[in-house]
């Protein structure tokens, strides 16, 4: 089984809390500005990333998690939101599904809001 490299922003304190204790389900809500189907779809879950977004594109957060799957890429096809990002692909899934399975680091953090933040000491 091939491994998945997959991205999630958040705050730092939330991803502090992701590295120590995973990941926690939350409600999410997208609208696909389309004129034909006028889409908004609700889910719930971790959203996930194929790769790093800019600022302006996805959940607002100074952090940035790198997360390692022990999963292929078909059992991810369930919770993949198609068409709803046009720079990346996009799933949100159970944390239930997702812990067992990931392991985590911070990737990077906005310094200009980080502090003395220091990621080595959130590494496994």
């Amino acid at each position: 089984m091939s491994a998945l490299t997959l991205y999630h922003r958040t705050s730092i304190g939330e991803a502090r809390q992701i590295v120590k204790d995973g990941f926690q389900d939350q409600k999410w809500g997208f609208s696909v500005d389309d004129a034909i189907t006028e889409r908004h779809v609700k889910a719930v879950g971790v959203w996930l990333t194929d790769r790093l977004l800019d600022a302006d594109s996805g959940p607002p957060g100074d952090a940035m998690l790198e997360v390692f799957l022990d999963l292929n890429e078909s059992s991810l096809k369930p919770f993949e939101l198609d068409g709803m990002m046009e720079s990346a692909r996009l799933w949100v899934v159970p944390a239930q599904l997702l812990n067992p399975h990931s392991r985590v680091r911070i990737l990077r953090v906005d310094p200009r809001s980080s502090g003395w933040f220091d990621r080595r000491e959130f590494q496994e």
